[in-house]
C-alpha cells in the first residue's frame, strides 16, 4: 500500500532478560520465603517469570545453583563487614558480619555447610596471616579456631532460628540454678557471641604472646 512504511523484525533486547546474579537473588529470596527444600531450578524460574529451559542456560543443575546460593552468602559477608587496621578488631568484625548474614539468611544456611566456598577465603585468609601479631607456627591452629567458633556458632543458631525453636529448652530453674542465672545475666545473643570471640583472643595472647607480623 503506497506510503505503509516497511514491516520491521523487532530487535533483540538491549539487556538479557535473565543474568545469572538475578537468577541467584531470586533464589535466595525464595529460600529465605519458604524455605530450602522449596529451592529449585523449576521454582526460580516461576519466581521470575521465566521457563526452567532458560535457567538451564546458566545452572546445569539444582547444585550448581546451591553452590552459588552459597558463594552470594559469603560475598555478602564482605560487603557487611567494616575494614579497620587493627587485627584482632577486623577479625572480629569479620565474625560478626558472617554471624549476621547467616542469620538474615537462616533457611540457607545448611548450605555454607555443603558448599562452603573455600576458594572464595583464600585472599581472606592470606590478608589475615600477613596481619596476625603471632608466630608463623600458630596460624593454622588460630584459623581454625576462629572460623570453627565463628560457623558453628552462627550456623546453631541459624537452625533454631529456621525451625523456630529456642537455642535452649525451657527448663526447671530450682533444679538447674546457676544455668537459669548465666543466662538470666547473658547480654543479648551477638553480644555473647562478641565475648565469646574475645575470650577465644584472649586465649592467643596467653599462650602465644605476640610478635610483629612479617
Amino acid at each position: 500500500m503506497a506510503g505503509s512504511k516497511p514491516r520491521t523484525k523487532p530487535g533483540r533486547p538491549l539487556k538479557p532478560l535473565i543474568t545469572k546474579d538475578a537468577a541467584i537473588a531470586a533464589a535466595i529470596e525464595l529460600v529465605d520465603r519458604e524455605g530450602l527444600d522449596a529451592l529449585s531450578v523449576q521454582a526460580v524460574a516461576r519466581a521470575m517469570s521465566v521457563t526452567a529451559p532458560s535457567l538451564y542456560y546458566h545452572f546445569k543443575d539444582k547444585d550448581e545453583l546451591l553452590q552459588l546460593v552459597a558463594r552470594a552468602m559469603l560475598r555478602e559477608v564482605g560487603e557487611q563487614s567494616r575494614e579497620t587496621s587493627d587485627w584482632e578488631e577486623h577479625a572480629v568484625e569479620l565474625a560478626v558480619a558472617t554471624r549476621r548474614v547467616i542469620l538474615r539468611h537462616c533457611n540457607a544456611a545448611p548450605l555454607m555447610l555443603r558448599f562452603f566456598p573455600r576458594s572464595l577465603m583464600l585472599g581472606a585468609y592470606e590478608t589475615t596471616l600477613r596481619e596476625c601479631p603471632y608466630p608463623a607456627g600458630t596460624h593454622a591452629a588460630i584459623l581454625e579456631s576462629i572460623e570453627k567458633l565463628t560457623y558453628g556458632a552462627s550456623l546453631f543458631a541459624a537452625a533454631a532460628e529456621a525451625h523456630h525453636s529456642p537455642a535452649m529448652p525451657i527448663f526447671d530453674a530450682a533444679r538447674y540454678p546457676r544455668l537459669a542465672d548465666a543466662l538470666a545475666k547473658a547480654p543479648n545473643d551477638e553480644a555473647v557471641f562478641v565475648e565469646s570471640l574475645r575470650v577465644l583472643f584472649d586465649g592467643f595472647k596467653a599462650r602465644y604472646g605476640g610478635q610483629t607480623p612479617g
